[in-house]
């Protein structure tokens, strides 16, 4: 009978936990007040460039340099009423004959998976945006 008690009470938290191959990041705020501001705050705080596109329902960035490995990372935050959706792309830089660090244009989307640097990055824009955060592929 204790088991059973247990398990309907962990049960909600393994439904929202993060899975290997979640691609997306929704976040849930009580209200849409100044929801483009927060989540543009978010972005630069977490050192990524917006492009100022004039499109008040999505965000996109320029792209950032990881500070701990060799490549870079994209965010893009898309708005809907009172709910943000975070996803990103990521380019790992290739070395030349001479060991200089080339960026390449070959990107691909981020995605949770234990110890990924750009899913790191996207979580402190989301922590940034605070509010209900939940995660879907």
């Amino acid at each position: 009978m204790k088991l059973l008690v247990i398990l309907l009470l962990l049960f909600p938290l393994v439904i929202n936990a993060q899975k290997t191959e979640d691609t997306k990041i929704k976040i849930t705020l009580p209200n849409s007040i100044d929801i483009y501001k927060k989540v543009k705050i978010a972005l630069v705080n977490a050192d990524f460039i917006v492009k100022d596109n004039y499109n008040l329902d999505t965000l996109t960035t320029y792209s950032r340099e990881f500070t701990n490995m060799a490549g870079h990372c994209v965010a893009v935050a898309i708005i809907n009423e009172n709910k943000v959706t975070l996803t990103g792309f990521y380019s790992l830089k290739r070395l030349n004959f001479i060991g200089l660090t080339q960026s390449s244009n070959d990107f691909q989307k981020v995605m949770y998976y234990k110890s990924s640097k750009s899913w790191d990055v996207l979580m402190q824009v989301a922590e940034g945006i605070g509010g209900k955060i939940d995660y879907s592929k």
